[in-house]
Protein backbone atom coordinates (compact mmCIF):
# COMPACT_ATOMS: atom_id res chain seq x y z
CA UNK A 1 0.00 0.00 0.00
CA UNK A 2 1.13 3.55 -0.69
CA UNK A 3 1.75 5.62 2.46
CA UNK A 4 0.57 9.21 1.94
CA UNK A 5 -0.90 10.21 5.29
CA UNK A 6 0.42 9.53 8.81
CA UNK A 7 -0.67 10.22 12.40
CA UNK A 8 2.07 10.76 15.01
CA UNK A 9 0.93 10.17 18.61
CA UNK A 10 3.48 11.44 21.13
CA UNK A 11 3.40 13.70 24.20
CA UNK A 12 6.87 15.07 23.32
CA UNK A 13 6.77 18.05 20.99
CA UNK A 14 10.39 17.63 19.88
CA UNK A 15 9.80 13.93 19.11
CA UNK A 16 6.71 14.79 17.02
CA UNK A 17 8.50 17.37 14.91
CA UNK A 18 11.62 15.22 14.52
CA UNK A 19 9.54 12.36 13.10
CA UNK A 20 7.47 14.77 11.00
CA UNK A 21 10.67 16.04 9.35
CA UNK A 22 11.67 12.50 8.32
CA UNK A 23 8.19 11.76 6.97
CA UNK A 24 8.06 15.01 5.00
CA UNK A 25 11.26 14.00 3.24
CA UNK A 26 9.29 11.01 1.89
CA UNK A 27 6.36 13.19 0.83
CA UNK A 28 4.05 11.97 3.64
CA UNK A 29 1.53 14.32 5.21
CA UNK A 30 1.63 14.30 9.00
CA UNK A 31 -0.95 15.04 11.70
CA UNK A 32 -0.31 15.13 15.45
CA UNK A 33 -1.98 13.83 18.60
CA UNK A 34 -0.47 14.65 22.01
CA UNK A 35 -2.17 11.75 23.86
CA UNK A 36 -3.89 8.41 23.29
CA UNK A 37 -7.30 10.03 23.90
CA UNK A 38 -6.62 12.68 21.27
CA UNK A 39 -5.57 9.93 18.84
CA UNK A 40 -8.82 7.99 19.35
CA UNK A 41 -10.87 11.15 18.84
CA UNK A 42 -8.88 11.91 15.66
CA UNK A 43 -9.47 8.41 14.31
CA UNK A 44 -13.20 8.74 14.79
CA UNK A 45 -13.32 11.11 11.82
CA UNK A 46 -10.01 10.48 9.99
CA UNK A 47 -8.40 7.45 8.40
CA UNK A 48 -4.58 7.86 8.08
CA UNK A 49 -2.43 5.33 6.18
CA UNK A 50 -0.13 4.70 9.18
CA UNK A 51 0.05 5.47 12.90
CA UNK A 52 3.27 6.11 14.83
CA UNK A 53 2.42 5.42 18.50
CA UNK A 54 4.56 6.46 21.46
CA UNK A 55 4.97 3.76 24.08
CA UNK A 56 4.97 5.81 27.29
CA UNK A 57 2.41 8.63 27.62
CA UNK A 58 0.45 10.10 30.54
CA UNK A 59 -2.90 8.42 31.09
CA UNK A 60 -3.50 5.76 28.44
CA UNK A 61 -0.13 4.42 27.21
CA UNK A 62 0.77 3.17 23.76
CA UNK A 63 -0.09 -0.45 24.46
CA UNK A 64 -3.63 0.42 25.61
CA UNK A 65 -4.15 2.78 22.67
CA UNK A 66 -2.95 0.11 20.22
CA UNK A 67 -5.31 -2.44 21.76
CA UNK A 68 -8.24 0.00 21.46
CA UNK A 69 -7.45 0.82 17.82
CA UNK A 70 -7.12 -2.82 16.85
CA UNK A 71 -10.43 -3.67 18.56
CA UNK A 72 -12.28 -1.09 16.45
CA UNK A 73 -13.37 -2.52 13.05
CA UNK A 74 -12.99 0.93 11.42
CA UNK A 75 -9.33 1.29 12.43
CA UNK A 76 -8.03 -2.24 12.94
CA UNK A 77 -6.37 -2.39 9.51
CA UNK A 78 -4.25 0.77 10.00
CA UNK A 79 -0.57 -0.26 10.54
CA UNK A 80 0.71 0.87 13.96
CA UNK A 81 4.45 1.48 14.45
CA UNK A 82 5.34 1.44 18.14
CA UNK A 83 7.91 4.15 18.95
CA UNK A 84 9.97 3.72 22.13
CA UNK A 85 13.40 4.14 23.66
CA UNK A 86 12.93 0.97 25.71
CA UNK A 87 15.13 -2.01 24.85
CA UNK A 88 14.55 -5.76 25.14
CA UNK A 89 12.77 -8.52 23.24
CA UNK A 90 10.00 -8.84 25.79
CA UNK A 91 8.75 -5.34 25.04
CA UNK A 92 8.84 -5.95 21.32
CA UNK A 93 6.99 -9.21 21.53
CA UNK A 94 4.34 -7.64 23.73
CA UNK A 95 3.85 -4.72 21.31
CA UNK A 96 3.63 -7.03 18.32
CA UNK A 97 1.22 -9.33 20.17
CA UNK A 98 -1.12 -6.36 20.68
CA UNK A 99 -1.18 -5.70 16.93
CA UNK A 100 1.80 -3.37 16.29
CA UNK A 101 3.33 -3.81 12.84
CA UNK A 102 6.94 -2.92 13.78
CA UNK A 103 9.11 -1.32 16.45
CA UNK A 104 10.80 2.04 15.77
CA UNK A 105 13.51 3.17 18.23
CA UNK A 106 13.52 6.76 19.53
CA UNK A 107 14.95 8.91 18.16
CA UNK A 108 13.90 7.34 14.89
CA UNK A 109 16.80 6.18 12.67
CA UNK A 110 16.16 7.24 9.09
CA UNK A 111 17.26 3.86 7.65
CA UNK A 112 14.90 1.91 9.91
CA UNK A 113 11.99 4.20 9.06
CA UNK A 114 12.69 3.79 5.34
CA UNK A 115 12.79 0.01 5.67
CA UNK A 116 9.39 -0.05 7.37
CA UNK A 117 7.84 2.30 4.81
CA UNK A 118 9.29 0.30 1.90
CA UNK A 119 7.94 -2.91 3.35
CA UNK A 120 4.48 -1.38 3.69
CA UNK A 121 4.63 -0.01 0.15
CA UNK A 122 5.49 -3.49 -1.17
CA UNK A 123 2.15 -4.82 0.12
CA UNK A 124 3.38 -6.69 3.23
CA UNK A 125 0.57 -5.54 5.48
CA UNK A 126 -1.96 -7.00 7.77
CA UNK A 127 -4.88 -8.83 6.22
CA UNK A 128 -7.94 -6.81 5.49
CA UNK A 129 -10.98 -7.12 7.71
CA UNK A 130 -12.89 -9.23 5.17
CA UNK A 131 -10.12 -11.82 4.93
CA UNK A 132 -9.20 -11.93 8.62
CA UNK A 133 -10.11 -14.99 10.64
CA UNK A 134 -11.71 -14.78 14.05
CA UNK A 135 -9.45 -14.35 17.02
CA UNK A 136 -10.14 -17.92 18.21
CA UNK A 137 -9.23 -19.53 14.83
CA UNK A 138 -5.91 -21.12 13.88
CA UNK A 139 -4.47 -17.81 12.60
CA UNK A 140 -2.61 -17.28 15.86
CA UNK A 141 0.30 -19.61 15.06
CA UNK A 142 0.82 -17.88 11.70
CA UNK A 143 0.83 -14.50 13.39
CA UNK A 144 3.27 -15.77 15.96
CA UNK A 145 5.69 -16.80 13.22
CA UNK A 146 5.40 -13.39 11.59
CA UNK A 147 5.94 -11.67 14.89
CA UNK A 148 9.08 -13.67 15.63
CA UNK A 149 10.56 -12.77 12.23
CA UNK A 150 9.94 -9.06 12.69
CA UNK A 151 11.42 -9.15 16.18
CA UNK A 152 14.55 -10.77 14.81
CA UNK A 153 14.78 -8.18 12.04
CA UNK A 154 14.43 -5.39 14.54
CA UNK A 155 17.02 -6.94 16.83
CA UNK A 156 19.50 -7.38 13.98
CA UNK A 157 18.82 -3.87 12.78
CA UNK A 158 19.29 -2.53 16.26
CA UNK A 159 22.56 -4.42 16.71
CA UNK A 160 23.84 -3.03 13.41
CA UNK A 161 22.81 0.46 14.38
CA UNK A 162 24.44 0.13 17.79
CA UNK A 163 27.66 -1.15 16.26
CA UNK A 164 27.59 1.60 13.67
CA UNK A 165 27.01 4.12 16.42
CA UNK A 166 29.86 2.61 18.44
CA UNK A 167 32.14 2.74 15.40
CA UNK A 168 31.17 6.33 14.71
CA UNK A 169 31.77 7.21 18.34
CA UNK A 170 35.17 5.47 18.32
CA UNK A 171 36.10 7.19 15.07
CA UNK A 172 34.84 10.49 16.43
CA UNK A 173 36.86 10.03 19.64
CA UNK A 174 39.99 9.22 17.63
CA UNK A 175 39.54 12.22 15.37
CA UNK A 176 38.68 14.35 18.38
CA UNK A 177 41.83 13.27 20.23
CA UNK A 178 43.99 13.96 17.21
CA UNK A 179 42.40 17.35 16.71
CA UNK A 180 42.79 18.05 20.41
CA UNK A 181 46.51 17.22 20.28
CA UNK A 182 47.01 19.37 17.18
CA UNK A 183 45.03 22.18 18.76
CA UNK A 184 47.05 21.96 21.96
CA UNK A 185 50.28 22.04 19.93
CA UNK A 186 49.04 25.09 18.01
CA UNK A 187 47.98 26.78 21.24
CA UNK A 188 51.35 26.06 22.85
CA UNK A 189 53.17 27.41 19.80
CA UNK A 190 50.97 30.51 19.80
CA UNK A 191 51.57 30.97 23.53
CA UNK A 192 55.33 30.67 23.02
CA UNK A 193 55.30 33.19 20.17
CA UNK A 194 53.11 35.55 22.16
CA UNK A 195 55.35 35.18 25.21
CA UNK A 196 58.45 35.99 23.16
CA UNK A 197 56.75 38.99 21.58
CA UNK A 198 55.56 40.24 24.97
CA UNK A 199 59.05 39.78 26.45
CA UNK A 200 60.58 41.68 23.55
CA UNK A 201 58.06 44.48 23.88
CA UNK A 202 58.57 44.53 27.65
CA UNK A 203 62.36 44.78 27.26
CA UNK A 204 61.96 47.61 24.76
CA UNK A 205 59.54 49.42 27.03
CA UNK A 206 61.78 48.92 30.07
CA UNK A 207 64.76 50.29 28.14
CA UNK A 208 62.72 53.30 27.05
CA UNK A 209 61.56 53.95 30.60
CA UNK A 210 65.10 53.47 31.94
CA UNK A 211 66.52 55.91 29.40
CA UNK A 212 63.81 58.44 30.19
CA UNK A 213 64.39 58.09 33.94
CA UNK A 214 68.16 58.32 33.47
CA UNK A 215 67.76 61.49 31.44
CA UNK A 216 65.48 63.01 34.05
CA UNK A 217 67.88 62.10 36.88
CA UNK A 218 70.88 63.42 34.92
CA UNK A 219 69.03 66.65 34.18
CA UNK A 220 68.09 67.04 37.84
CA UNK A 221 71.68 66.39 38.97
CA UNK A 222 73.01 68.81 36.35
CA UNK A 223 70.59 71.50 37.45
CA UNK A 224 71.52 70.97 41.10
CA UNK A 225 75.27 71.00 40.36
CA UNK A 226 74.90 74.03 38.11
CA UNK A 227 73.03 75.88 40.85
CA UNK A 228 75.74 75.00 43.36
CA UNK A 229 78.56 76.13 41.05
CA UNK A 230 76.60 79.26 40.21
CA UNK A 231 76.30 80.14 43.90
CA UNK A 232 80.03 79.53 44.43
CA UNK A 233 80.87 81.76 41.46
CA UNK A 234 78.58 84.47 42.72
CA UNK A 235 80.23 84.30 46.16
CA UNK A 236 83.72 84.45 44.63
CA UNK A 237 82.77 87.31 42.33
CA UNK A 238 81.26 89.20 45.22
CA UNK A 239 84.41 88.59 47.31
CA UNK A 240 86.76 89.56 44.45
CA UNK A 241 84.71 92.67 43.68
CA UNK A 242 85.09 93.70 47.29
CA UNK A 243 88.87 93.26 47.17
CA UNK A 244 89.04 95.05 43.82
CA UNK A 245 87.06 97.98 45.11
CA UNK A 246 89.41 98.15 48.13
CA UNK A 247 92.42 98.14 45.82
CA UNK A 248 90.89 100.87 43.66
CA UNK A 249 90.19 102.99 46.70
CA UNK A 250 93.78 102.46 47.81
CA UNK A 251 95.12 103.68 44.45
CA UNK A 252 92.96 106.74 44.68
CA UNK A 253 94.67 107.77 47.97
CA UNK A 254 98.43 107.24 47.62
CA UNK A 255 100.37 106.51 50.79
CA UNK A 256 103.24 108.79 51.90
CA UNK A 257 105.80 106.04 51.23
CA UNK A 258 104.57 105.71 47.63
CA UNK A 259 104.71 109.48 47.12
CA UNK A 260 108.29 109.64 48.48
CA UNK A 261 109.36 106.77 46.21
CA UNK A 262 107.80 108.48 43.19
CA UNK A 263 109.71 111.70 44.05
CA UNK A 264 113.00 109.86 44.23
CA UNK A 265 112.38 108.21 40.87
CA UNK A 266 111.47 111.57 39.34
CA UNK A 267 114.60 113.26 40.70
CA UNK A 268 116.83 110.48 39.43
CA UNK A 269 115.15 110.57 36.05
CA UNK A 270 115.55 114.33 35.84
CA UNK A 271 119.24 114.19 36.78
CA UNK A 272 119.91 111.51 34.23
CA UNK A 273 118.08 113.46 31.55
CA UNK A 274 120.05 116.62 32.42
CA UNK A 275 123.38 114.77 32.28
CA UNK A 276 122.54 113.26 28.93
CA UNK A 277 121.52 116.64 27.57
CA UNK A 278 124.74 118.24 28.80
CA UNK A 279 126.82 115.49 27.32
CA UNK A 280 125.10 115.90 23.97
CA UNK A 281 125.65 119.63 24.01
CA UNK A 282 129.36 119.19 24.86
CA UNK A 283 129.75 116.77 22.05
CA UNK A 284 128.19 119.21 19.56
CA UNK A 285 130.42 121.99 20.75
CA UNK A 286 133.52 119.78 20.47
CA UNK A 287 132.55 118.79 16.98
CA UNK A 288 132.15 122.39 15.90
CA UNK A 289 135.48 123.35 17.46
CA UNK A 290 137.18 120.41 15.79
CA UNK A 291 135.77 121.41 12.44
CA UNK A 292 136.97 124.96 12.83
CA UNK A 293 140.46 123.84 13.85
CA UNK A 294 140.55 121.36 10.99
CA UNK A 295 139.50 124.03 8.52
CA UNK A 296 142.23 126.35 9.77
CA UNK A 297 144.88 123.69 9.63
CA UNK A 298 143.79 122.61 6.20
CA UNK A 299 143.88 126.20 4.95
CA UNK A 300 147.35 126.65 6.35
CA UNK A 301 148.55 123.43 4.88
CA UNK A 302 147.06 124.32 1.55
CA UNK A 303 148.72 127.65 1.50
CA UNK A 304 152.03 126.08 2.42
CA UNK A 305 151.79 123.43 -0.24
CA UNK A 306 150.70 125.93 -2.84
CA UNK A 307 153.60 128.14 -2.06
CA UNK A 308 156.12 125.31 -2.29
CA UNK A 309 154.74 124.07 -5.51
CA UNK A 310 154.69 127.48 -7.01
CA UNK A 311 158.31 127.80 -6.30
CA UNK A 312 159.32 124.60 -8.02
CA UNK A 313 157.23 124.78 -11.16
CA UNK A 314 154.71 127.05 -12.54
CA UNK A 315 152.14 124.99 -14.68
CA UNK A 316 152.47 121.69 -13.04
CA UNK A 317 152.14 123.33 -9.73
CA UNK A 318 148.55 124.28 -10.41
CA UNK A 319 147.54 120.66 -11.08
CA UNK A 320 149.20 119.41 -7.95
CA UNK A 321 147.52 122.17 -6.04
CA UNK A 322 144.15 120.84 -7.17
CA UNK A 323 145.04 117.33 -6.07
CA UNK A 324 146.25 118.56 -2.72
CA UNK A 325 143.01 120.49 -2.29
CA UNK A 326 140.98 117.37 -2.85
CA UNK A 327 143.07 115.45 -0.34
CA UNK A 328 142.72 118.12 2.26
CA UNK A 329 138.97 118.24 1.67
CA UNK A 330 138.74 114.51 2.34
CA UNK A 331 140.76 114.88 5.53
CA UNK A 332 138.53 117.70 6.65
CA UNK A 333 135.45 115.57 6.00
CA UNK A 334 136.87 112.73 8.07
CA UNK A 335 137.67 115.05 10.88
CA UNK A 336 134.12 116.43 10.79
CA UNK A 337 132.63 112.95 10.88
CA UNK A 338 134.69 111.42 13.68
CA UNK A 339 135.16 114.30 16.05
Amino acid sequence: MAIKHALVVDDSKSARFSLKKLLQQQGIKTDFAESAGDALNYLSSNNPDIIFMDHLMPGMDGFEATKAIKSNPDTRNIPIIMCTSKEGTDYGEQALALGAYAILPKPAPSATLMAILNKLDSGDNMQSASNEKPADSKAAPTQAVGISTRVVENMVRKIIEERMESFQKSLGDSVRDQLKQELQADIESAKQSLRQELNSQSDTRINQLSNANSQRIAAALFDEKFEQVNRQLENRISSNLGALETAIDATRHASPELIEEVKKIAQFTAAAAAGETAKEAAHEISRAVAQDVAQGEIANARDMIAEQLAQKSGGAGNNMLGIAGVALGAIALLVALFF
